[in-house]
């Protein structure tokens, strides 16, 4: 199975986009540009993809994009609160496992991973 797939399902879900353009940098739209980078930051941080091998996962991708999409996240999630849930919610539907170890390890407080959005299209991705 391909890193990601899951991830990739529910991103295009969230922001209305093409999966296709979550890997293939040849639009810089707000919407696509978001969903990018939530699924740059999520290759990076949970599933330990390095910044030089990010260009196997996103077409056209450089690794100083993808270190400067990751710090930019990491900002974005501890100062805006709508930023942080929806980068939870999206947790929550493209992998579970590493949501459980997003609790253990306390990164997010337990009200923060309460407060999941649920909707029944992130969910089309999963029983795909």
């Amino acid at each position: 199975m391909d890193i990601g797939l899951d991830a990739r399902c529910v991103l295009a879900k969230m922001f209305t986009i093409d999966e296709r353009d979550i890997v293939f940098m040849d639009s810089r739209l707000k919407n696509k540009m978001k969903a990018r980078r939530f699924y740059i930051y999520y290759l990076w941080r949970y599933k330990k993809i390095k910044h030089y091998h990010m260009k196997r996962y996103i077409k056209g991708i450089h690794h100083a994009s993808s270190i400067h999409h990751c710090r930019l996240m990491e900002k974005e999630i501890d100062l805006y609160k709508d930023i942080k849930k929806e980068f939870i919610t999206f947790m929550w539907y493209a992998d579970q496992v590493e949501y459980e170890k997003m609790k253990i390890d306390q990164v997010f407080s337990m009200e923060d991973l309460k407060d999941v959005e649920i909707d029944r299209a992130y969910v089309e991705c999963k029983l795909n």
